[in-house]
């Protein structure tokens, strides 16, 4: 199982001080148990939605979730679209990627929030390729990186998505 290392969190009891080190602890903790859960036990690919299609010369993705290879939960929570690759290109696979951004008021130099977000990408390798599957279950590898959810072919006419390709899914 890739990363497996011990986790640890703060033990606290009455009396004890509690400082950011603690805090960030703490939620590093519960962030890693999560992942490791996601990793471990379903693997990576879509959950729900994330439906690509092409409708007047625009990519658009349904909304939905997914988890990555390192259990990062990906929500997109509502439609998107995205415009097409460069003329140049005959294949494109549309990948999502968990990320971070950080909101809110600032005190200290340091923004009060983070928030989970997401990002759409153009690619033009399959992020998935390589990756195995057992019983059905999609293999994550435990690294960061983008979920290819659609691969999309030129054709004469502009962009098509190819129904030949099958993203990984969580079953």
């Amino acid at each position: 199982m890739p990363n497996s290392q011990p986790l640890s969190r703060p033990h606290c009891f009455s009396g004890k001080l509690l400082t950011v080190e603690d805090l960030t602890q703490e939620q590093t903790y519960v962030i890693e148990k999560l992942k490791r859960h996601n990793r471990s036990l379903h693997g990576f690919g879509v959950v729900f939605g994330l439906r690509v299609t092409i409708d007047a010369g625009k990519i658009k993705i349904s909304s939905g979730m997914a988890l990555d290879c390192a259990g990062n939960e990906i929500v997109i929570p509502s439609d998107q679209s995205l415009s097409p690759p460069p003329v140049d290109w005959r294949v494109a696979f549309v990948t999502v990627k968990y990320g971070e951004r950080c909101e809110g008021v600032v005190q200290q130099n340091e923004p009060s929030a983070v928030v989970e977000a997401f990002e759409l990408i153009l690619a033009k390798d399959n992020e998935n390729r390589g990756h195995r599957h057992e019983r059905a279950r999609w293999l994550s590898c435990g690294k960061v990186h983008g979920l290819t959810v659609a691969k999309i072919k030129r054709v004469e006419k502009g962009w098509r998505v190819d129904r030949r390709y099958r993203p990984p899914v969580i079953k």
